[in-house]
Formats: C-alpha cells, sequence, structure tokens
C-alpha cells in the first residue's frame, strides 16, 4: 500500500538514516519471504520425527492463509494507528511464532504456530514497503526498488538450500530460529533509525469482512484436507464455507474500504491477472511442497539434492523475469505470457510424465536430475507469465495501483492456499485408496530410520504406492498449469505504455 504522506510531509531521514532504515526492512521482508521456502526441503525430515504426514499440506496452507487474509488489514492499520506500532505487533507476532515453530511437539501443534506465524508475517510486506514509500523521496525511491525485488530473489534462491543444509548438519529447529536474532537486529535499527510522523489520513477497517473470508477460506481447507476423514460430512461444510463467503461480498458492497475493492474485478486486464495469479501460487506452491517429498521419499535422494533443484526452480523465476521484461519492450504482453505458458506446460508435463515411470528406470533418466529439468521450465514459466501480469495490471490501474498490487498478491497467496490444499487432499485420498492396510507409508520412506528396517518387498511395495499417489498430485499440478497457461492467451496484445488506463478511481 502506498504511503499516504505528499512529500511536504515526509518524515526528515539524513542519507545515513534512509540507508539504515532500508537496510532493515529488507531485512525483516528477507526474515518472512524466505520462511515459505526454507521449510520445504525441511518437511520431509520434520515429518519423520514428528509424524503426522497427512498434516503436511497444512503445514504450508496455514501460513499463507492467515498471512494472505491479514495483509489488507495490517495497510489499513498502518495507516490509522501508524507503521511504526503495527509492524513491531505484527513482525513481534512472526517471532514468536517462530521460536514456537521450534518447539512444537506434534504435526498439528506445528500446525497451528506455522498460522500464528502467518498472522504476524502478514504486517511484514505491506508496513516495511510503506516505511520506504516514507523515507525516501519519489527519486530515491525509484533507485531503491532493485534492493527490494532482489530480496524476494534471494529468499526464494537461499531458502531451500539452507534447509537442506540445516537439516543435514544440525537439528530442524534452527529451520525457524535463525530467523530470530536477524528480526530482532531489524526492529531495533527501526525503532532507532525511522521517524514517523503523525498520521493525517483516516480509514476505516473492514473486521467484518475479513472475519468472513477467513472463516470461509478456513472452512474449504477442512474439507479439502480432511476429506479422507470427514466422508460425506464436507458437503455440509462447503456449502456452509460458500454462504459465508457470499455474505463476504454482501459485506464489501456495503464497505466504505473494501479488502477487495468491486471496481478491480470489473475490467478485462485485471480480472485476467487475478485469475493467472491464483494459479500461479497453486502451481508455485506445489512444486515447493511435494517435489521434494518425492526426490527425497521415492527416488531416496539426499535431502541437499532436494534442496538443490528447488534452488534451480527459484532461480529459473528471476532470471525468466529479467528475460522476458526484454522480450515484453519489443513485443507485447501476449506475446511474453504466451512463451511463458508454452515452458510452463512443457515442464509440468515432464513433471507428470516422468513420474509414472518406475522409481528404479527414474533414477537412469538424466542421472536422476530430470527433477531439476523439469522444475527449471517450470520456474521460468512462471516467471514469464508473472512479469505481462503484473505490469499490465499496474499500467491499467492507474490511481488505484497500489490497492490492485495487494490483491493480486492476494489472489496469488489464495492460490497457492488451495492448491496446496488440493493436492494434499489428492495426496491422502491416492495414499488412502492404494494401500488402506498401511499406516502412513509416505512417512515410514521419509524416516531413514524406519526405512532401513522395512523388508526390501515390503519397501519396494511403499515406494510404488507414494510415488503413483504423488504422481497424482503432479497431474493435477499439470492441469492447473494448463489453466494458468490458457489466462496467457486473455492478456491485452499491446506494447508496455500502450495500454489504456481503464481503473481511475480516487
Amino acid at each position: 500500500m502506498a504511503s499516504d504522506h505528499t512529500p511536504e510531509h515526509l518524515p526528515e531521514h539524513g542519507p545515513r538514516q534512509r540507508k539504515l532504515v532500508l537496510w532493515a526492512c529488507i531485512a525483516a521482508l528477507f526474515t518472512a519471504s524466505v520462511e515459505s521456502t526454507i521449510v520445504a526441503t525441511a518437511m520431509p525430515t520434520i515429518t519423520a520425527d514428528l509424524g503426522g504426514f497427512s498434516l503436511l499440506a497444512w503445514v504450508f496452507a496455514a501460513y499463507m492463509l492467515t498471512q494472505s487474509v491479514t495483509i489488507p488489514i495490517y495497510g489499513r492499520l498502518a495507516d490509522i494507528y501508524g507503521r511504526k506500532r503495527v509492524l513491531f505487533f505484527g513482525f513481534g507476532l512472526f517471532l514468536i511464532g517462530c521460536v514456537l515453530c521450534g518447539f512444537a511437539p506434534t504435526m498439528l501443534m506445528l500446525v497451528i504456530f506455522r498460522a500464528i506465524q502467518g498472522i504476524g508475517a502478514g504486517a511484514v510486506m505491506p508496513v516495511t514497503l510503506t516505511i520506504v514509500g516514507d523515507t525516501f523521496p519519489s527519486v530515491e525511491r525509484a533507485r531503491v526498488q532493485p534492493f527490494i525485488a532482489s530480496t524476494f530473489a534471494t529468499a526464494s534462491i537461499i531458502g531451500p538450500m539452507l534447509g537442506a543444509f540445516i537439516v543435514q548438519h544440525s537439528s530442524w529447529q534452527l529451520i525457524f530460529w535463525f530467523n530470530v536474532p536477524l528480526g530482532l537486529i531489524a526492529l531495533a535499527m527501526l525503532w532507532v533509525f525511522y521517524k514517523e510522523t503523525p498520521r493525517v489520513v483516516k480509514h476505516t477497517l473492514d473486521v467484518t469482512g475479513a472475519q468472513l473470508l477467513m472463516a470461509s477460506i478456513t472452512g474449504v481447507l477442512l474439507a479439502m484436507l480432511q476429506a479422507d476423514q470427514l466422508g460425506w460430512w464436507i458437503l455440509p461444510l462447503v456449502a456452509f464455507s460458500i454462504l459465508l463467503f457470499f455474505l463476504f461480498l454482501r459485506c464489501e458492497k456495503r464497505s466504505a474500504e473494501p479488502l477487495l475493492p468491486p471496481e478491480l474485478w470489473r475490467d478485462s486486464t485485471l480480472l485476467v491477472s487475478n485469475v493467472g495469479n491464483v494459479g500461479i501460487g497453486a502451481v508455485l506452491m506445489g512444486v515447493t511442497a511435494f517435489v521434494p517429498v518425492y526426490v527425497q521419499g521415492v527416488m531416496h535422494a539426499p535431502v541437499l539434492i532436494a534442496g538443490l533443484i528447488l534452488t534451480v526452480f527459484s532461480f529459473s523465476w528471476p532470471f525468466s523475469s529479467t528475460i522476458s521484461a526484454r522480450i515484453m519492450l519489443r513485443t507485447t504482453y501476449r506475446t511474453t505470457a504466451v512463451f511463458g505458458a508454452g515452458m510452463l506446460i512443457f515442464g509440468s508435463l515432464v513433471v507428470a510424465i516422468l513420474a509414472t515411470v518406475p522409481p528404479a528406470i527414474n533414477n537412469q533418466i538424466l542421472g536422476g536430475w530430470w527433477p531439476a529439468v523439469a522444475v527449471f521450465f517450470i520456474g521460468a514459466g512462471l516467471g514469464a507469465i508473472n512479469t505481462p501480469f503484473h505490469i499490465s495490471m499496474q499500467e491499467a490501474a492507474v490511481s488505484l495501483r497500489g490497492i490492485a498490487t495487494a490483491t493480486q498478491q492476494f489472489m496469488r497467496m489464495a492460490g497457492g492456499t488451495f492448491g496446496t490444499a488440493l493436492l494434499g487432499m489428492v495426496l491422502n485420498l491416492s495414499l488412502a485408496s492404494k494401500a488402506p492396510q498401511i499406516h502412513d507409508p509416505a512417512q515410514t520412506l521419509m524416516d531413514e530410520t524406519s526405512r532401513n528396517t522395512v523388508p526390501p518387498a515390503e519397501l519396494q511395495t511403499l515406494v510404488t504406492v507414494v510415488g503413483a499417489s504423488l504422481s497424482n498430485v503432479f497431474w493435477v499440478i499439470a492441469f492447473i498449469a494448463l489453466l494458468t497457461a490458457i489466462t496467457a492467451f486473455y492478456i491485452p496484445k499491446v506494447q508496455p505504455g500502450k495500454l489504456r488506463a481503464h481503473i481511475k478511481g480516487a
């Protein structure tokens, strides 16, 4: 959310203070961003220790759900009560969640603590970006944007390998605890160097809308992730969630400042961007959550290999974004997006097809490195599609650009949340149908000690069952990727700078 200050109301910060505030914001953004990727390669080890493999998807979904819903709330609160106190509350809650996650005795408690993390993390991105907007004049603000953008890329690249390194050489608890010292340093720097002026614009907070949206999404997630246990009870649960969502939409129409402004859904450019980002989020989290499980559990590769494969995925996204931006300037939004769609479909089909091949043959294909090749193309495709989605949205939104950007981010997180839930449901139902007599076969493969005690014939059965179930997951990812690719054909066929500004809100 953009700052509400006019230039004459910017707080006084010298050049040195501005740099220190910027680095404090970057540190805060890094800690929240890396939390989404560092956990991925550690999850097989964590489930082996805590049990409860069926709750794997909840570990990701709980964090993303609470973070996505609270982002617009914290943005409003920062305008009402001030940046500092809101960021300190949210970021402090995030750090408390980090500490609690490391002490989680069971998988269920880890899910609860991850939800606490997410509630706090929702404050980090909107408030830190607003602080940067408050601190830097417009000319300097443009110069520091690359540093902020590189923070997300760095977190996504470092996260998987750092998680794998910590798990292999230390305790998985450090996955959550290493963030705490860096976060405390960031808070201390902001406390000393960021000088805040009083708020001059009043805003209202749509608390009822936020509660209805949270309850609606949670109900659907519960139905999806626990479908194998709830049975037919998922039908009334989904019906009740849909009712809550319609109440949320009604509340949005009456709200003076809705969480998701209706204007952003009436324009075709913004609608395509928002719908496409749902697919981007679903594919992104699907690859992040389930490829490491396949690599470690089915292919029996070390955790560092799984981390390296996710690093390839994280690297290909920003690399492709840079290339696609140059292509887009010389062609059109649609041409660039279709180019990315081709890579996305290719990579997702490679994962889905090769996952159906028996593991013994699988390890012979490209020396067992085929998942890295596949996720490279998936990441490159997502990066190439995301760039025209993002730029066309900002060009069409004009004065509602800040809210439109926040909505786009919310839709991606919602896509990641629902995508993880859907894929977790597919995995749990597949395991239950293929091996109802085997208790938690995936967790047995994740735990090296348990795996070594299983007779060879039974171990082969476990590998086959888990591999076939994950193959179903990858086919669903491929289908979502196909739907996402289709949206690329609906992006405006114009060059950047030539798209008519459709939305001109206040």
